[in-house]
């Protein structure tokens, strides 16, 4: 038997738990799309009881496109805020610190020619066009709300910076961070490289470990009764809170070595191998 059909013999019902997944890398495959056996597990997953919310980087909007059935509010801007689909209600933000403005114009003064992109609880603003806005446009499915605007024209709170780049501009952009925050107290921000092409910087108050701790609480789930599944650095402290954490087997090393199961590969339709190993600990 497995880790994870162990860990359900434990629990007396499916409906004690709650199954909370990444969506980038771990549900979702390499054609960036949620395959319908993962679709159909989730749905009898849900149908025999079980909880289910995602947790990503990813926004409202392109969330939804994915199609993914979830029954429990879900962790979007990659931890800095929760949102209930079912009342298509925000319940829960974190925004990045009123410094994050000043930080943007100096990012955007020392690289103009990347397409900083600005997200806020419901929209994201592109501050600079190029190709690589078109990239991300089009790995989010889920057009801006503005194109080439000015910073001052977004009134909502920041919730994250992101900006797509070739992976030699990003290391930049990293180099040019880690430079800065030697000589000067970090003003509450992390920074981090989600995909070789994706550089994001959120509020150091915000990610998914402390988020999952929010849902924990708003849902009546303690953490012990959470399954988490992950595969990227962003993921580790919600992987070590939760009661049992799962990595596909095409997560970094680091992850796994903080999983207490793996599963397949993100292209060999995890949640179907997940919802077979919770039934066999459920028999």
């Amino acid at each position: 038997m497995s880790v994870l059909s162990d860990y359900m013999r434990k629990r007396n019902d499916i409906s004690d738990i709650l199954l909370v997944s990444d969506l980038d890398g771990t549900m979702m495959n390499t054609e960036n799309s949620v395959s319908e056996e993962n679709k159909a597990a989730l749905r009898e997953f849900m149908s025999l009881g079980g909880r289910f919310a995602i947790c990503t980087g990813r926004v409202i909007g392109s969330s939804q496109w994915l199609g993914v059935p979830v029954n429990m509010p879900s962790i979007l801007h990659n931890g800095a805020s929760i949102y209930d689909y079912g009342k298509k209600e925000i319940l829960w933000t974190m925004p990045m610190p009123d410094a994050a403005a000043d930080l943007i114009r100096e990012l955007v003064e020392h690289f103009p020619q990347m397409a900083w992109t600005v997200y806020t609880p419901k929209e994201h603003y592109c501050l600079c066009h190029n190709e690589w806005s078109d990239w991300l446009t089009g790995i989010e499915q889920n057009p801006p709300e503005g194109v080439n605007c000015e910073l001052e024209s977004i009134t909502d709170p920041i919730m994250k910076i992101v900006v797509p780049a070739a992976p030699e501009e990003i290391r930049e952009v990293t180099s040019y961070l880690d430079r800065k925050y030697e000589k000067e107290e970090n003003p509450g921000f992390i920074y981090n490289i989600s995909m070789s092409t994706l550089f994001e910087i959120t509020g150091s108050r915000s990610d998914k470990g402390e988020a999952l701790k929010k849902l924990s609480s708003m849902t009546g789930t303690p953490l012990e009764n959470i399954i988490y599944i992950g595969d990227n650095m962003n993921d580790c402290r919600a992987l070590s809170y939760a009661g049992l954490a799962i990595a596909p087997a095409n997560a970094l090393d680091v992850v796994k070595e903080e999983a207490d199961y793996i599963s397949v590969d993100h292209d060999e339709h995890l949640m179907v191998d997940v919802l077979r190993e919770i039934k066999r600990g459920l028999d």
